[in-house]
């Protein structure tokens, strides 16, 4: 019987690890002369056994517990499974490694069943004691790769229980192997989303041979889940997949699937068209007309992500939340989204989409009033410094379609307010999260989040449950709150507290949201169906091929 207790590790802070970095980024150079990773119309994608998708940015980690771009994320749903999955018909938690579980009903207590007779990619079997395994890793992540496991992007872990193990903040008390196939989770507060956020392909099962502290990135070099599809290939960041012959579930309809990185959105329209892929993601709004035109079917997601302009609160200038208030009211968002987002795109003005039912009567919509910007820059000590804007180039977000536009238009309308703007552009796949989080001298930044699972927690949690170094910014009171409603089990006095949280977002403004983008992808003649889901969690075992 394994069991981790979180009172073991609350002495142990700092004390293994001290002096290794979190790298979930594996880091390359690439030029605007590089050209589409992805394989000529001569090269013949393998065989007609082989899907190629073209992706828009380079895998950065294998090691689900890193994985936070989601690019990353996208393969580790195949290689790795969680406890629990989603239902595609109606998006509600679902078995997956776990057949069934049950909830005290002080919320405290969490028992799974695992799945009988599933093996790993290495060979060896799923057990209650590779579950402890893992979930000991994701919360001792601080103590293997050092103290910047905490800074900069927040993890999964942390951000759903609270802290690492070994912080007073975790709500995590215990997991325990009662047997070969049950395990148990004790918390000493409910976290009213656990069930949901388990979904998340952060909380992807590795084998207990790959997870190692003497060599922590073992996962990442070697990984090793249960999923349908295995890892064969990586190179430059692309990467092929084959079917797993020993999966649980059944052999996957596709054999192999390739991904490759084509951070252009007319490069990947192009390998669609030629036959070099048969499935575009992240169709930008400048190349549907060809797409329409040529009869491609086109799939859109429900719209479940926010685009928001970041501020750095320890810059001298955007600390006034004068100057920031300026920036929210010189942005023309409906004109912003103008050609550059697809249809059914909506204004932002609160964080969490509206589809969750949270959004408060009382934050204000601050439209674009150019004399009152104007007005608020004159009142505030800004007297016309350059201001550092950091934005992506040569990549597609589910939030961010077409950074380089979208970038132009907000500085065009920052400029006819009276802000002096000094563009930062970094190649995403050239360190673009490592270079703006780590400047001092960023004074705005272009970012946004997809939500991972259907809580507000999966917005205003990663963002603004900690200070991180994307905003440099942190209210006690709003912790607070968001730590309130992560305990919360009724659900109307839950939605209340995300919605006072909404309400001191507005005031503080780290952030101004913008839009909640559409995104979607488009089909070539080998593929049927595609398993869309707005929350991402798309499998590949799902794809129906022609």
């Amino acid at each position: 019987m394994a069991t981790v207790n979180r009172r073991g590790f609350l002495s142990a802070a700092g004390l293994t690890g001290a002096s290794a970095a979190l790298t979930p980024y594996l880091p390359f150079s690439a030029t605007d002369e590089t050209p589409s990773s992805s394989p000529s119309p001569d090269a013949d994608p393998a065989d007609k056994g082989t899907i190629v998708i073209a992706a828009t940015s380079r895998v950065r980690s294998l090691d689900p517990a890193l994985a936070v771009d989601t690019e990353s994320e996208r393969i580790c749903r195949q290689i790795y499974e969680s406890l629990i999955g989603i239902d595609r018909e109606t998006g509600a938690a679902a078995p997956a490694l776990a057949t069934e579980w049950e909830v005290s009903d002080d919320g405290l207590t969490y028992t799974f069943q695992l799945q009988p007779d599933v093996t790993f990619h290495d060979g060896t079997q799923l057990s209650a004691d590779v579950v402890v395994a893992n979930i000991e890793r994701w919360g001792r992540l601080n103590e293997i790769y050092g103290t910047e496991a905490e800074n900069g992007t927040s993890l999964a872990f942390p951000s759903v229980f609270g802290g690492f193990l070994d912080s007073e903040e975790c709500v995590l008390e215990s997991v325990e192997a009662e047997d070969e196939t049950t395990v148990v989770l004790t918390l000493t507060e409910p976290v009213s989303y656990l069930l949901q956020a388990l979904t998340l392909p952060a909380f992807g099962i590795a084998s207990a041979e790959r997870i190692s502290d003497d060599d922590p990135d073992l996962l990442e070099r070697e990984p090793a889940g249960s999923g349908p599809y295995r890892l064969t290939a990586r190179e430059d960041g692309n990467v092929t997949l084959e079917a797993f012959e020993e999966y649980w579930g059944g052999a996957p309809a596709v054999p192999r699937i390739q991904v490759n990185s084509v951070p252009k959105s007319f490069d990947r329209l192009r390998d669609l068209t030629r036959g070099a892929a048969d499935v575009y993601e992240y169709i930008t709004a400048d190349n549907l007309r060809p797409l329409v035109q040529a009869g491609r079917q086109i799939l859109q997601r429900d719209p479940f992500s926010i685009l928001y302009l970041g501020f750095n609160l320890e810059h001298p200038v955007m600390s006034d939340l004068t100057v920031r208030e300026a920036a929210a009211r010189a942005v023309e968002r409906n004109e912003l989204m103008a050609g550059l987002f697809l249809d059914g795109t909506r204004p932002a003005h609160q964080f969490v989409p509206a589809a969750l039912g949270v959004h408060s009567e009382e934050v204000p919509r601050y439209s674009r009033n150019l004399a009152e910007a104007q007005r608020l820059l004159e009142e505030s000590d800004y007297d016309g410094e350059p201001l550092v804007f950091y934005y992506p180039m040569r990549t597609t977000r589910s939030y961010l379609p077409q950074p380089e536009a979208v970038f132009a238009r907000i500085a065009r309308d920052l400029t006819a307010a009276g802000f002096v703007i000094q563009p930062r552009p970094v190649v995403w796949d050239e360190g673009y999260l490592e270079r703006m989080l780590g400047d001092d001298q960023r004074a705005m930044h272009l970012l946004g989040r997809n939500g991972g699972y259907r809580s507000p927690h999966s917005f205003l949690g990663p963002l603004f449950s900690q200070s991180t170094a994307e905003f440099r910014y942190d209210s006690e009171e709003l912790r607070q709150l968001l730590a309130e409603a992560r305990a919360e089990l009724d659900d109307e006095a839950r939605d209340e507290l995300y919605r006072q949280a909404a309400d001191i977002l507005a005031a503080d403004m780290p952030a101004v949201p913008l839009v909640y983008p559409i995104s979607g992808l488009a089909l070539g003649s080998k593929v049927v169906d595609y398993p869309m889901s707005p929350v991402l969690h798309e499998r590949f075992d799902d794809i129906v091929p022609s």
